[in-house]
């Protein structure tokens, strides 16, 4: 896998370069992705070198950080790694007999990084001079809400959430520095799921695209129903007091503030049983 890990791009034109780009790191991802693991009698089987392909996999995303096309990103999404592979091994290594399974850490890593959020007007800005390239982010986006639509199947969030209990569950003193790391990515998730916005609500939509205008409110379902929100609760409440949850005091702002944004403040403080649910996903 390491030697697939140093890519060469030939020069030429942008979109010869770009089409070069693709050509070489496709087939070595897609390798890497076949050797994760795979469905067999409907029980998914991790391949015996599924954790260093994690790994390999994480290596070629970060290829992106100098592509203004993020083609690691595109190719992630037609191999349909998140929903095929990455939910299926966190489901089947998390909370399963591991204090630190390092297999479902990954996998959380990954998608962490996957659905990380994309500031569109900031991408152009950046892009500048290169915009007539044509570079195209509705597959980027769209992405983003087939990730979150399949993080919030039944138990995922739950599993995910099984990750971060037994470095809560030690004395502070015993406490590493990768028991915060990893409570932080998981943290960084929920704020990652947060942050992508529903379609607008519309009657022409498909039936699979109406799935895509009420991620929010069921993503703010699952996390009352997984403790997830306690927990983000716990954080604001003894940010002052606790120096282990001051340190995630704003990630947990964060979140608040984009399960609720567009909700007016008024409507708050309204008593519980007078709230008209359909206000909680308004974005």
């Amino acid at each position: 896998m390491a030697d697939r890990d140093a890519i060469s791009i030939s020069s030429g034109s942008d979109d010869e370069e770009q089409l070069d780009r693709r050509a070489i790191l496709e087939p070595a991802i897609q390798n890497v992705v076949d050797a994760l693991g795979g469905f067999e009698g409907g029980v998914y089987r991790m391949g015996d070198e599924c954790y260093s392909c994690l790994k390999d996999l994480k290596k070629f995303w970060r290829k992106d950080d100098t592509d203004d096309e993020r083609t690691v990103a595109r190719i992630f999404s037609d191999c349909r790694v998140l929903s095929n592979d990455l939910i299926p091994i966190l489901m089947e290594t998390a909370g399963k007999g591991h204090v630190e399974d390092k297999r479902a850490i990954a996998s959380a890593d990954l998608i962490t990084a996957m659905t990380w959020p994309i500031d569109l007007a900031e991408e152009l800005k950046e892009m500048d001079e290169e915009l007539d390239k044509g570079s195209d982010y509705t597959q980027l986006l769209s992405s983003h809400l087939r990730y979150k639509a399949a993080m919030l199947q039944s138990g995922v969030l739950k599993a995910l959430f099984s990750i971060i209990l037994p470095c809560l569950a030690k004395p502070p003193k015993e406490r590493k520095e990768r028991d915060i790391q990893i409570i932080t990515v998981v943290l960084f998730l929920v704020r990652n799921l947060a942050f992508i916005k529903d379609l607008p609500s519309n009657t022409n939509l498909s039936s699979d695209q109406a799935e895509f205008s009420s991620l929010q409110s069921r993503l703010i379902k699952v996390l009352s129903e997984d403790f997830i929100l306690e927990f983000l609760l716990t954080i604001a409440s003894n940010a002052s007091t606790d120096p282990l949850f001051n340190r995630w005091n704003v990630i947990a702002l964060e979140i608040f503030y984009l399960i609720f944004r567009g909700v007016r403040p008024a409507s708050l403080v309204i008593e519980a049983e007078k709230v008209d649910p359909r206000t909680l996903h308004i974005q």
